[in-house]
């Protein structure tokens, strides 16, 4: 499945697509391979997880999400209605924020990266932390005397 969504940048709506164009487009522009978006997990001599590095920066990501805009243009055979000088010098702290987040996502449903928490689960999890807790039997006789 190629995974698309839309983003507002510099007030335009703009088009992403995560596909190979956009990983291949990363490496193209930062010079660098797209593992650097692979997690570094060390762990401990029973196997427990004690630390996770990340190794992408955020200019990494907004690479990553330039080059998936491009890939959504290239695709349609449309130029892109954003450059990257639009994104890195008039894009908001809001968008630049959207817009790294836009493409993690996309990127985890192209890899099918499966959700660690079900989102009923989550659902459920915040309807219980809206109500008091109460305790299960009232007292039978008055504390006070």
């Amino acid at each position: 499945m190629i995974a698309e969504k839309n983003v507002t940048i510099c007030g335009k709506e703009v088009a992403m697509r995560y596909c190979a164009a956009a990983e291949t487009g990363y490496e193209t522009i930062s010079g660098q391979s797209v593992e650097v978006f692979v997690p570094e997990i060390e762990k401990d001599d029973d196997g427990n997880i004690v630390n996770i590095k990340q190794r992408a920066k955020a200019s990494d990501y907004i690479r990553l999400a330039f080059a998936a805009i491009i890939a959504a243009y290239e695709r349609k055979g449309d130029d892109s209605p954003v450059t990257a000088e639009d994104i890195l010098y008039d894009a908001s702290p809001t968008e630049v924020n959207d817009l790294i987040l836009t493409v993690v996502k996309l990127r985890n449903e192209w890899y099918e990266v499966p959700k660690v928490i079900k989102p009923e689960f989550v659902a459920d999890e915040k309807q219980e932390k809206g109500k008091k807790k109460k305790n299960a039997t009232p007292p039978t006789t008055s504390s006070k005397r």
